[in-house]
Parts: structure tokens; C-alpha cells; sequence
């Protein structure tokens, strides 16, 4: 319809085309030596821009976790090659050169002095040396150790490529000296001038300002291994998140990520976003002639936690006062699931973990373990609330029962033993006394899987969703016979639980059935925007209820405090500070050796927290053992509670 139009079309188009080989002729054909020239006088060199990682603080903003400089002296490769080879031939004259630097005219005469053609380029050993307290020798053994490794390198470039070529590690600057004190950094930063080639490089390093406190849950930094690496390469395409996908996206095979704890399990919070900086760069010279591009760091996130430093200090303290002996502790907060403090012992540093992981992971009392989560243990007498609720609930017994405790019942052919005799017991009484007699009583009036199902509904026999990685699950066995039912009436058997999950059941009672949700983050802060700890991708929120009768709830309430009056904990002094708890002796299988527990809450008529502690392998009892490190415990919250209450009402009468 438009012949006219379609022809002058094509027209243009064979144009453009004909412009465009012209052009590419024209810069491949005749001015093709001009800009082959410039390739060979100038590079375009790459650098990646360290991002910060996010910062870690307790709930009062007191830093957990930090990112501190580390200060590196580098040295241009060029002043390590003339020293390490003019050092050599000082030594022995037949010292052969490497073959690029063996043809340069100079280098062929032997009656000529390395230093007249490089006057300057061996003076950073003497310099250095003096201001690192280091003997030159010592720096001429590192400057070997990367030449050979450089001329290694280049090596097989150039035997894949058949042909000389110059590697980029000839033309940056290697460490010779790593993270000196930022009193020799900053002497070398004030006069770096006098050190011809040498460079200061700022890194970041990873800084726990309170070396062993809550070791376990902040865990470490490591480099991913080349499986794992290879795996992150392909999860940047098969990831359907974005927000994972920009995470894959920021690693390389050198990025320090999470290895446990906290910095693991929000790695993708804390993980800053890296920048970069293209360069063009002169040979001769080996100076920056101009920034190409140029894209800042994007810093990680900052984390505030539940944890409070003052309790987990506390808690800690309590536990390294026991010797030699494992144990765990736990404090949280019976209504929000707020975790104040998680304490595991033994512990390690921090900063000095990687250099002792060899010798940790060897220790046989296992300090890599963190206790709280991971611990499986039978729980003991601690059990036995559930026992009673279960039984309650099923009209098996009421809270006036009554059995008779004689030390030792027969059922079938064997002997129960009890610690004492107690004579005639109501509910409350045998809670008190921690009497064995009554709850196996009260077990042969249970059905098996009655008493399986109200341990599961507290949660027992599966993970509480804690925002940690590697948490046990326990174990909450299906009982087969009337043996196997007795044993997890009082804790013991196959039952296994953690410390975590306890303190998570007796929560559930402190506040009335609310099954709480176990946590440590408060919150996640960056420049945009605070995200409350629902909304990062933490643990997984588990949250639900238990069904206790208020008239059952007020009768174990009342057993629990009768424990620390007249009954088990009695004289620890956790009667005066309104604790209201069990106490609880596990098994091991050596004879003589227990698991000493404390479960309990305060303050008993509005209970605000929840206290585990669990020793491990003692030959005393939970009331002997756990319970003075319980009051310990309690001691310090209240005197929390007294000075925060000071603090404010101060604060008010000075804003008045």
C-alpha cells in the first residue's frame, strides 16, 4: 500500500548497518594499535567494599556483638619481590631471577648493584620492622611466602594461556602483618610516607566486648565451605524469595557468615550488602587515575534482644560457682516468652573461638553444647505437676485424695521405693514432699495415653520454636505397660525433656495455660525501620493453650509454693522471695549420680518470671543442689525490679 514508504525504510536501515561495520572497522583496523597500547599501559581493577555487619545489644541497648576495625599493613608486591630476591642475592650470587625479571637488560649484568636501579624498594623491611617489634628476617620469610605463592599463580596462567601475561596480584599490595594495635596503626597512618610501598588496610573483624557471656546463643562467624558455596550458587537461582535472593546475592566464597547462635539464625538480617568500586589504573605508576563507578556499603541491621545482661551475668556467675559441674539455666518471662536469660556451662570466648574450637570439641564435659535447648534429660520429679493435672482433669483422682506412703509400694513383682515415708498424703501434701508413692498410685488409675497427650499438649516431646538453631526435641514416650507409665509419672524412664521446655510447662501454669512462644529477639532495627521480632525470619512463633480447670490451677499453685515453705526447697530461702516451684532428682544410671533440677516462678500471686535450673551429674539433690542457685537467681531479679522501679519513680520526680 506504501511501496514508497517500505523502500526509504530499508534504505535507512542498510545505512545504520553500513555505519556501524564502518565504525567497528575503523576501530579494529586502523586505530586498533592505539587502543591496544592503552590496554597495555592501563587496567580496570574490580574492588569489593566491605559492609558492616549488624551490631547485637541486650534489651537496655548494651552491645553483645560488634563490628571493630582491624588494621592490616600491606605491601606492594613490587617492593616483596626486590626484597625477598636482592635478600637472596645477598646470600648466594648464583640466585637465579624469575625468567620475566632475568631478561630485563639490567638484571643481566652481575657487576651491578640491585640497589642503584631500586634505591627505595627494600626500605619498608627496616622501617616496618622497627615499628612492629619484628626482626627483619622474619618479615623476609612472609615476603617470600607470597612471591612464591604469586609466582606460583602466575605460572600456570601462563601455561594455560601459552603466553606472558601480568596477573593482578602483581599489581596490589599483600598483607605482610595482620590486625596490629591501633596505636602501631595509627603511628604508620601519621607518617606512611616514610614507608615507600607500604599501606594501611582497614578491615572488619568481629568483637564480643564480653568474651564468655551468652556465648551459646550468640554464636560465631565462619567462611563457608566449597559445598556450601556451591550450593549458594545455585539457590541464587532457584530462590522464589526476593529478600532470599538478595541475600545469596551479597555472599562470595570469603564472606564471614553465622556458625551458631543468633548470628547464624539471622545471618540474613545482619549480613550488610557489599559495595563496589571499578578503578582505572596506570601500570607504570600503579595509581588510581579514576573511579568508574563507585556504589557504598549498605550496613546489616541491628538486633535488640530479650536478653537482659545484668540476668544472664547473673546466671552465669550462679553456675560457675558449682566447680567442675555441668548445668543449665534458664529465665524468661512467664507471660510474653521473652527470654531473659539462657545460660549453659561450661562456656568458651568468643574471640578466641576459632583458634580453640580444636580443644573444645575434644573437651569431654562438651562446652560446644549449649545445655538449655539441646540438653535431653529426664526430668524428674519436675514432671510431676503434669502427672497431677492429667489425672485431675481425668477425674482419676481429686485434690482430697488420699494414698498411703510407707516408703515402698509392691507392684507386680517388684519393690517402688520412695525417698521418705510420708504415711497419709492428700494431692498437696505429695507435691509438697515430692512423695513417688502417690503419683504411682495415682499412674495405676491413669490411662497411659492420657497422661502421653497432656506432656505433648505443654509442649513436651516436640522443639518450643526457639529463635536458635539446632534445638532438641526431646523425647515423650508411648508407655506399653503399667512399669512404663509409673516411670513417666515421676520423670523418669524414657521421658527425655530440655531445660527449655520445661521452663516453657511451668510457665503455661505461672500464667494461667498459655502456651508461650520461646524467644530472643526484641527487635530488628535498620536506617528505614524498626520490625518487631514476629516479623523476622527467626523461629517459628509456636503459640497455643492448655486447658486447666482454675480449680486444679489453684491447687497445684498453692502445692508449688508449699514446696519452698515446708516441703523439698525449704530453708533456701525462697520462701521470703515469693518463689513458688518443684523441685526434681533425675536418674542417670550410676548409682549415687542425679540430674539436680529447679523449676519454678515468682512473684508467686503475679508470677512475671519463670526460673529452670538444671546440674548435671551431682551427687545432691534437686533441693540441695538446684534450689540455692535458684535463689540466687531470684535474689538478683528482685533487686532488678527494686532498682528499675527507683530508676523510674526518680525519673518522674525530675520531670515534675
Amino acid at each position: 500500500m506504501y511501496p514508497n514508504r517500505l523502500k526509504i525504510l530499508f534504505v535507512l536501515i542498510a545505512l545504520l548497518h553500513l555505519a556501524l561495520v564502518g565504525r567497528l572497522a575503523q576501530l579494529q583496523l586502523v586505530q586498533g594499535g592505539k587502543y591496544s597500547g592503552l590496554s597495555k599501559k592501563r587496567l580496570i581493577k574490580e574492588h569489593t567494599l566491605s559492609a558492616r555487619r549488624g551490631s547485637i545489644y541486650d534489651r537496655h541497648g548494651r552491645p553483645l556483638a560488634l563490628e571493630e576495625a582491624s588494621f592490616d599493613v600491606e605491601v606492594r608486591y613490587k617492593n616483596l619481590l626486590y626484597s625477598y630476591y636482592a635478600s637472596r642475592s645477598a646470600k648466594d650470587e648464583s640466585n637465579e631471577l624469575p625468567p620475566d625479571l632475568s631478561k630485563i637488560k639490567a638484571h643481566k649484568r652481575r657487576d651491578t648493584a640491585c640497589q642503584e636501579c631500586h634505591p627505595y624498594d627494600d626500605l619498608w623491611v627496616e622501617r616496618v620492622s622497627r615499628l612492629l617489634d619484628l626482626k627483619p628476617d622474619e618479615l623476609l620469610a612472609r615476603a617470600e611466602v607470597a612471591v612464591k605463592r604469586v609466582e606460583s599463580i602466575k605460572k600456570n596462567v601462563q601455561r594455560g594461556r601459552k603466553r606472558r601475561v601480568r596477573i593482578q596480584e602483581e599489581l596490589a599490595s599483600l598483607p605482610i602483618a595482620k590486625n596490629i594495635s591501633v596505636e602501631k596503626a595509627a603511628e604508620l597512618e601519621t607518617r606512611l610516607e616514610q614507608y615507600p610501598g607500604v599501606s594501611l588496610v582497614a578491615r572488619p573483624k568481629r568483637y564480643y566486648p564480653n568474651g564468655e557471656l551468652a556465648c551459646h546463643l550468640l554464636g560465631s562467624l565462619g567462611k563457608l565451605s566449597e559445598a556450601e558455596w556451591q550450593k549458594i550458587k545455585g539457590l541464587r537461582v532457584e530462590s522464589s524469595d526476593s529478600r532470599l535472593s538478595l541475600y545469596y546475592s551479597t555472599l562470595s566464597k570469603d564472606t564471614l557468615v553465622g556458625r551458631g547462635g543468633l548470628e547464624a539464625q539471622y545471618d540474613v538480617e545482619l549480613q550488610g550488602r557489599p559495595g563496589k568500586r571499578i578503578e582505572e589504573i596506570v601500570l607504570k605508576t600503579l595509581k588510581v587515575d579514576k573511579v568508574i563507578f563507585d556504589m557504598p556499603p549498605q550496613a546489616g541491621h541491628d538486633l535488640f534482644l530479650t536478653l537482659d545482661l545484668d540476668v544472664q551475668r547473673l546466671a552465669e556467675s550462679a553456675l560457675s560457682g558449682l566447680g567442675d559441674k555441668n548445668g543449665s539455666i534458664v529465665v524468661m518471662d512467664t507471660e510474653t516468652g521473652e527470654i531473659l536469660a539462657l545460660a549453659s556451662c561450661p562456656g568458651f570466648d568468643l574471640n578466641t573461638f576459632n583458634l580453640d574450637y580444636t580443644r573444645l570439641a575434644s573437651d569431654p564435659r562438651k562446652p560446644l553444647l549449649n545445655r538449655p535447648l539441646q540438653a535431653a534429660l529426664p526430668p524428674g520429679s519436675t514432671f510431676k505437676p503434669i502427672t497431677a493435672l492429667s489425672a485431675l482433669a481425668g477425674g482419676e483422682i481429686a485434690p482430697s485424695t488420699q494414698f498411703y506412703c510407707g516408703g515402698k509400694l509392691m507392684i507386680g513383682d517388684r519393690f517402688r521405693h520412695c525417698t521418705s515415708t510420708h504415711y497419709q498424703m492428700r494431692l498437696e501434701e505429695a507435691m509438697e514432699h515430692s512423695c513417688n508413692i502417690y503419683f504411682y498410685e495415682t499412674a495405676k488409675r491413669l490411662e497411659g495415653v492420657n497422661l502421653e497427650n497432656k506432656a505433648r499438649a505443654f509442649g513436651l516431646g516436640e522443639k518450643t520454636g526457639i529463635d536458635l538453631p539446632f534445638e532438641g526435641a526431646g523425647l515423650v514416650p508411648v508407655t506399653r505397660s503399667l512399669g512404663e507409665r509409673l516411670n513417666l509419672s515421676i520423670g523418669q524412664g524414657e521421658l527425655l525433656t530440655t531445660p527449655l521446655q520445661m521452663t516453657r510447662m511451668m510457665a503455661t501454669v505461672a500464667n494461667g495455660g498459655k502456651l508461650v512462644s520461646p524467644h530472643l529477639l526484641r527487635k530488628v532495627v535498620s536506617l528505614e525501620e524498626d520490625l518487631p521480632w514476629e516479623s523476622a525470619s527467626g523461629g517459628s512463633r509456636k503459640k497455643g493453650t492448655v486447658s486447666i480447670s482454675p480449680e486444679h490451677l489453684k491447687v497445684l499453685r498453692n502445692a508449688l509454693r508449699r514446696v519452698v515453705i515446708n516441703g523439698t526447697a525449704r530453708g533456701k530461702g525462697l520462701d521470703v522471695l515469693e518463689v513458688a516451684g518443684k523441685t526434681g532428682t533425675s536418674q542417670t544410671g550410676t548409682k549415687g549420680v542425679y540430674h539436680a533440677w529447679f523449676l519454678g516462678y515468682m512473684p508467686y500471686n503475679n508470677p512475671r518470671y519463670c526460673l529452670c535450673v538444671v546440674v548435671e551429674e551431682t551427687t545432691g539433690h534437686g533441693g540441695e543442689v538446684a534450689a540455692p542457685v535458684a535463689q540466687q537467681l531470684a535474689q538478683g531479679l528482685l533487686h532488678r525490679d527494686t532498682a528499675q522501679l527507683t530508676a523510674k519513680r526518680d525519673t518522674g520526680i525530675e520531670g515534675r
